[in-house]
């Protein structure tokens, strides 16, 4: 520890290519969920910092000399209903400052709690502050320059539009437009100075001697997932509306907009809670980092890393009806590497894991929304079934937003993401959405299915040729396809009682379930069968994908507490694959762990996430980790790690997959004493616990539905239970470890241990 402030109060960083010194740092933050560095970032994938709102972002280099800012927006795509194309990068914003030569006091930092990144640093004695955010409420990316000295902001403001198109400067704005294959596209950037001078020059503005500037960046293409052909306005039209966003976003004072912004993103960040006791400290986070690397026990880290991934979550998965892709929303490539595509067969959905469970729900939306308008509004999911003789809608591993789908089929996947419009209802007990949105889909998947079977030799239905992503062959009844299509009809059976409808479809489902192979078997050697009839490669034992315990995590027909013939077949098969691989295999090992109730095992494996790499190719099964910006690295950059991780920390705090509350069901000796407020679980309780010497001590569950809740915990029938009018609360003993009582929607109940 000594060591490293020694070395931050002592160094100093030369950067050759601007002949810019860095000097001596004593400034920190005063929260713990900061990320901060005393450098500028020099990689975009490692170093530089994400702000978004759901549909577009930016990534930050707090650059002194020359700042950059790339920027997104998560429907520029290349590509169509009939041609795959890619995710694209949409510009990059560029700040040339006056030469300087010596800088004290630099800070860059991204915190969490307000959704703000700041550049702040000294020179020539003066005070220099930029402030960045992405606001969701006017919908436009702000950048504030400001000092401590009257006339101190000179600069130059260029943009770079990634693709070929046509670039104008007016007045006091830049604008890039331009065509791709299907969409039109169109960025303004407006300066908003106070004091000082705006002139033209040929591609950039020159900003001299103002008190203040706000840049005013608004972007955006012409796409619409509802729409046949997934447009819906044309370019003119584009260009009108970002213009209308662009004038009411500049009449607005500076400080409205900040208000603002942080206040709508703290309407969802602030329901959650964590202290795990980790301790404020004043290193930055790349050494914080490296820190924990080498063994120190703070969980600080691991604190900023849960809240990390609410923060991206909120960031990427907001708003417009499409899901945030393998790099969420950022990327600063026109060929990323998979197209940074929705992949179907693990990473989609794991960007979702921490939607219910850490209580952004509302998120969920972004996943839903497009799940439902490409199963039954647009045609592509429908006819790749129908190519299959079948009713109901399919899809293959790579999906690009126009509906397109390739490289191999994945049809379990249609069960996969149904899982998630189940898992919705289930956490909001939402009836009017399961009606309108879930069971439609749901039942078509169903459709699907029920024309697709073959008898094995056993005499169950299998589902015919699929595969073990992304390994192995190709034959009947694979675990994956069977977990997922079991988990799909007993979902569907439950959501039509629910809504008493379609009971003639429901008892159809009912004795086709009775007769599906459920995927769960146990292999000669003790595990849980991947094939029917197969013996794994030495490749295959190691491999990345757990496909085969969907059963698991993220479904629920495996467990310690159902039979632990089966949960330790799924630790034998967890064992034998082995803790390494790329981040997000960690990730969702972590889940798997914690599911088993073993949280020693899955902290190992959270601590393995927050290993620090630097390497940005494309790796698969053992250069896993986090950079310093603590964003995943499969390598290269996939943000699906983050999510897997912190729905992983959440998995290990609260459990509720089984009909009741498993509380503290799987927290390490590292997480000895702690808090946690504003968990959910199913049914739509919300859980705050207090926890001292592993032992927990309090529970707050609030019921925003009404219905019994069933808490599990060990020697839970000693406990007693209020009201939040102090009205002592009489319960049902199951056994020792499991207690039930009745609730009313809007209460709270406080259950104290002795």
């Amino acid at each position: 520890m000594k060591y490293y402030l020694l070395f931050f109060s002592l160094f100093y960083i030369c950067l050759a290519r601007a002949q810019l010194v860095f000097t001596s740092n004593t400034t920190t933050p005063t929260s713990k969920l900061v990320l901060w560095y005393q450098q500028p970032a020099l990689n975009w994938m490692s170093d530089a910092l994400p702000i978004g709102n759901g549909r577009i972002g930016a990534m930050i280099f707090g650059g002194v000399q020359q700042e950059h800012v790339q920027f997104n927006d998560k429907t520029l795509w290349k590509g169509n209903t009939t041609s795959f194309g890619a995710y694209q990068n949409f510009g990059d914003l560029f700040l040339d400052f006056p030469k300087t030569y010596t800088v004290e006091d630099y800070i860059r930092e991204l915190d969490l709690e307000t959704a703000v990144s700041r550049v702040s640093y000294k020179a020539n004695n003066i005070q220099y502050t930029r402030t960045y955010f992405c606001s969701y409420v006017d919908n436009a990316i702000i950048i504030h320059l400001s000092s401590d000295a009257a006339n101190a902001i000179s600069f130059n403001v260029s943009m770079l539009n990634a693709h070929k198109g046509t670039y104008s400067i007016t007045g006091n704005k830049i604008t890039f437009n331009g065509q791709l294959d299907l969409l039109a596209y169109e960025a303004q950037l407006t300066v908003k100075n106070d004091g000082g001078e705006i002139s033209t020059l040929s591609n950039s503005l020159k900003i001299e001697n103002a008190n203040a500037v706000t840049l005013i960046l608004t972007l955006g293409t012409n796409y619409q997932p509802k729409s046949i052909g997934y447009t819906d306005i044309n370019a003119s039209q584009l260009s009108d509306t970002l213009t209308k966003q662009t004038n009411k976003v500049f009449s607005k004072p500076y400080n409205d907009l900040l208000r603002t912004h942080v206040a709508d993103y703290k309407s969802l960040f602030d329901r959650v809670q964590l202290d795990l006791g980790g301790m404020q400290t004043s290193v930055p986070t790349n050494i914080l980092q490296k820190m924990y690397n080498d063994g120190d026990k703070n969980t600080a880290l691991e604190e900023l890393y849960f809240q990390y991934g609410r923060y991206l979550m909120i960031s990427s998965a907001r708003g417009i009806a499409l899901p945030s892709n393998l790099q969420g929303i950022w990327n600063n490539s026109n060929n990323p590497v998979w197209q940074s595509d929705l992949h179907s067969n693990i990473n989609t959905q794991m960007n979702y894991w921490p939607a219910e469970i850490t209580n952004l729900s509302e998120l969920h939306s972004s996943l839903t929304d497009y799940i439902y308008n490409e199963a039954i509004i647009q045609a592509s999911w429908q006819q790749l079934a129908s190519s299959l003789g079948a009713k109901g809608w399919a899809l293959k591993t790579q999906n690009n937003i126009f509906g397109y789908s390739i490289w191999n089929w994945n049809r379990p996947a249609n069960a996969w993401f149904s899982l998630h419009l189940w898992q919705h209802y289930l956490y909001t007990s939402d009836t009017g959405y399961l009606r309108q949105k879930a069971y439609p889909v749901m039942k078509s998947a169903c459709e699907f299915w029920l024309s697709q079977f073959t008898l094995g030799e056993e005499g169950k239905l299998l589902a015919p040729k699929e595969w073990s992503p992304e390994h192995g062959p190709w034959q009947d009844g694979v675990a994956y396809a069977q977990q997922l299509i079991w988990n799909l009809f007993n979902n569907t059976i439950k959501a039509s009682k629910d809504l008493n409808i379609d009971n003639d479809f429901s008892a159809k489902l009912q004795n086709k379930l009775e007769q599906l192979d459920n995927g769960i078997a146990i292999d000669k050697k003790g595990q849980i069968a991947e094939w029917k009839r197969y013996k794994p490669r030495r490749k295959d034992k190691k491999h990345r994908h757990i496909s085969h315990l969907i059963a698991l995590y993220p479904g629920n027909a495996i467990s310690p507490l159902i039979d632990t013939l089966y949960s330790n077949a799924a630790a034998h098969s967890l064992n034998n694959r082995g803790d390494a691989g790329p981040g997000w295999s960690r990730a969702w090992k972590i889940n798997a762990w914690a599911r088993l109730l073993n949280g020693e095992r899955a902290y190992t494996l959270l601590r393995a996430a927050l290993q620090n790499t630097t390497e940005t190719g494309a790796k698969f099964n053992q250069a896993g980790g986090a950079y310093q910006n603590l964003l995943d690295a499969h390598p290269p950059f996939q943000i699906d790690g983050n999510f897997g991780a912190t729905a992983g920390i959440a998995e290990m705090l609260l459990q509720s997959h089984l009909e009741k509350i498993q509380l503290l069901p799987a927290i390490p000796m590292a997480w000895h004493s702690g808090v946690v407020k504003g968990l959910k679980a199913a049914d739509n309780f919300t859980v705050d616990m207090e926890w001292n010497n592993s032992t927990l001590k309090r529970t707050t569950i609030y019921s925003g539905s009404g219905k019994k809740c069933a808490l599990y915990y060990k020697n839970i029938h000693k406990a007693y239970i209020i009201d939040e009018n102090k009205n002592k609360i009489s319960f049902t003993v199951k056994h020792n470890n499991e207690i039930e009582f009745e609730t009313t929607v809007g209460k709270s109940y406080i259950i104290v241990m002795p």
